[in-house]
């Protein structure tokens, strides 16, 4: 995929950061990941804060990484886990005070429920 002429590459949630971060960095390329969104999200078995971090300091080794999500948000997340994710990536990028997510709709048009709410 690298060598393919792409400008970056997405990468999900099972792929090590450190080894498509030198792939990248070989092919001159930027790569985008791997928040582990279903242990973190689905699951609820990995700190959200912990994985903010753990993305942003192996990613930072390598020139071209895009903090993003491993996966896609597919069914219903705990909505404070997410929060919690994103203010830990917005102070980590050195943007406090911006750490309020507002609760966007559903394509069908119902709001995503927390686990705490349903």
């Amino acid at each position: 995929m690298a060598g393919s002429g792409a400008q970056s590459i997405a990468i999900d949630e099972c792929m090590a950061l450190a080894y498509v971060g030198e792939i990248a960095k070989e092919h001159h390329i930027g790569f985008i990941g791997n928040f582990h969104v279903s242990s973190v999200l689905f699951e609820e078995t990995e700190d959200p804060t912990a994985d903010v971090h753990r993305c942003m300091h192996e990613g930072k080794r390598f020139p071209g990484y895009v903090f993003g999500l491993g996966g896609p948000l597919t069914r219903q997340i705990s909505i404070s886990r997410l929060e919690a994710a994103v203010a830990a990536f917005l102070t980590r990028r050195g943007t406090p005070g911006k750490e309020t997510v507002e609760r966007d709709q559903c394509p069908e048009g119902t709001t995503l429920q927390s686990k705490e709410e349903r």
